[in-house]
């Protein structure tokens, strides 16, 4: 990958990140300690780059910023004067996650708040895993996805929300809210469908789909296709608590099967992912 520039503000560097995307140049987003690299992928388009970086240097402002980043479906306050002055926990989260992990989060928030003041039977009704795939109503398809949106408890809860807020939010500034999207749709399709087929359809929970992110994050990091620095404790830490899930000495229930049916699709999909181009110095 060819580095192009560095922003102290995502939003700055979210501005033009999807300029870039928009004029046909790939690109990503590489948080660095407390700044944001913006890289591109092919050397023989960083002159053109340079270029449209110097019109957001020259002009911040300037609309078409704004309506690149609207077509491709950012909808963020994204100039860099404009940089919120609050602090904390809030502000924080909206530097260290992008739009997609925010909506998903505030959507899974929702639907517990909706189970816990007696929404309950309607939800596991409507978003429940269907009892018999076979049976399926095409206009149900959605089904086979929205488990993972659905908790049990406040520590069920806390748990996946916090493994997703950290890990899907740092992959998204770093590869886009498009495949972020696309790899939390295949993990949880594969977490859901191995957990019926080995047990039944009485679970729920986004905890296949945080696996399947942790094992994309380790394999793609072992293979040099991902520069994000992860300690290895921490999935030695998942691989243990799934060893634990399955001996039964932890005493509850658990997805057991959904977690490394999420594991596995994530790891598959980091070997089956091309290798970017090296960084030139």
């Amino acid at each position: 990958m060819i580095h192009l520039a560095r922003f102290a503000d995502i939003r700055a560097a979210k501005a033009v990140s999807d300029y870039l995307q928009l004029n046909h140049i790939e690109n990503h987003i590489q948080p660095e300690n407390s700044d944001f690299h913006v890289y591109i992928r092919y050397e023989e388009q960083l002159s053109h780059a340079q270029y449209l970086l110097q019109e957001f240097i020259d002009n911040p402002h300037d609309e078409k910023f704004l309506d690149a980043s609207w077509q491709l479906g950012q909808i963020e306050d994204i100039t860099p004067d404009q940089q919120t002055t609050s602090s904390g926990f809030f502000a924080t989260l909206r530097q260290q996650t992008g739009i997609l992990t925010r909506i998903i989060g505030v959507l899974i928030v929702v639907v517990f708040i909706a189970q816990f003041i007696g929404f309950h039977p309607w939800i596991y009704q409507y978003l429940g895993f269907p009892i018999s795939v076979n049976q399926l109503e095409i206009t149900e398809i959605y089904r086979l996805f929205t488990p993972a949106l659905m908790h049990g408890d406040w520590m069920h809860l806390i748990f996946n929300l916090f493994w997703w807020v950290w890990l899907a939010g740092r992959l998204e500034l770093i590869k886009g809210a498009n495949w972020l999207f696309n790899i939390t749709c295949v993990t949880a399709l594969t977490a859901h469908l191995l957990q019926y087929r080995m047990e039944n359809a009485a679970f729920i929970g986004l905890s296949g789909v945080v696996y399947g992110l942790m094992g994309y994050a380790w394999i793609a990091t072992k293979l040099n296709k991902l520069q994000l620095q992860i300690p290895n404790g921490i999935f030695v830490l998942m691989l243990l608590w799934l060893v634990a899930g399955f001996s039964g000495i932890l005493g509850q229930q658990m997805a057991n099967w959904a977690h490394l049916g999420g594991l596995i699709s994530g790891m598959l999909w980091a070997y089956i992912e091309k290798r970017p181009a090296q960084s030139q110095a």
